[in-house]
């Protein structure tokens, strides 16, 4: 299991990679559509859905993201200045933030959602439909001027989450004593999620030096602690949903790792917030 998990990982990053930085931007949307769209079928599953209705929930995806793509600007410079982007990400950001106070009140806020499949439905948008918005959006960010600024952007909460799983796995693994949440997930530590936060800031770290330590080093390390625990979070999430739908992992679609969801989880909660503290701390207001 470990090897073909580290076979299908050393195919889908650089995979994900040449997406970020070679796709013209609209190539890029149809990229994380499509990613996005997997994992709305696999969200279906938690809803107690038939097979139509599940096509029915993806194909309402879809016409969601289509909307989207018509409607939100493709290179928006100015978050605040375009009201659909803004109200995208921060509906994202206030999902997540009630998502983890569901997840830390588990198994009694499942009495909330238990049963009604249209709210777990409606959970599944306000997973994936901000966090695409929020996504195109840092990409998009002084295309006009440079088009790789988005995707090094990208590429840097690519690398935050990455860091914060791989820390996550080499110091849970062994060393993982402490139950994070056991009734949400048995495997997550504490001792794990603290290995993350560490790998993210020695990554940070490393940026830092690079950058020759920018006045803004506070703030880097700041985002970076709130945007790993969220990380996690996002993680939890989706475990605490597939528990209540008595699954072990979202689908089956990647040999080693289940579904694309338990690979995008982690993303679809960090990036709205990323978008919005890039837009009120990176220069891109």
């Amino acid at each position: 299991m470990f090897k073909q998990r580290v076979l299908t990982a050393l195919v889908l990053a650089p995979l994900a990679l040449l997406a970020v930085f070679y796709l013209p931007l609209a190539g890029f949307a149809l990229f994380v559509s499509l990613a996005f769209l997997l994992g709305a079928w696999e969200w279906s599953g938690f809803c107690g859905l038939n097979r139509s209705a599940r096509v029915a929930y993806t194909a309402l995806t879809a016409v969601l993201l289509a909307a989207l793509y018509v409607l939100q600007p493709i290179a928006l410079q100015t978050l605040f200045a375009d009201t659909l982007t803004f109200t995208m990400v921060l509906t994202g950001v206030i999902w997540w933030l009630l998502a983890v106070v569901l997840v830390l009140t588990y198994p009694r806020s499942q009495a909330c959602w238990a049963g009604r499949d249209w709210l777990k439905a409606l959970m599944g948008w306000l997973t994936l439909v901000p966090a695409w918005s929020a996504i195109v959006y840092v990409r998009g960010l002084d295309y006009p001027v440079a088009e790789f600024t988005g995707a090094w952007l990208i590429f840097g909460l690519l690398g935050l989450v990455w860091a914060a799983d791989i820390g996550g796995y080499i110091v849970g693994k062994p060393f993982g004593k402490h139950k994070l949440l056991p009734k949400v997930s048995p495997g997550k530590t504490l001792e794990g999620m603290l290995g993350g936060m560490a790998l993210v800031l020695l990554l940070v770290s490393a940026v830092g030096f690079w950058k020759d330590w920018p006045a803004q080093i506070a703030y880097w390390y700041l985002a970076a602690v709130i945007l790993t625990a969220l990380s996690v979070f996002g993680d939890l999430t989706e475990s605490m949903f597939k528990r209540a739908a008595g699954k072990k992992d979202s689908g089956a679609f990647l040999p080693g790792h289940g579904g694309i969801l338990d690979r995008i989880d982690s993303l679809t909660a960090t990036a709205p917030l990323y978008a919005l503290l890039l837009a009120l701390f990176g220069g891109f207001s």
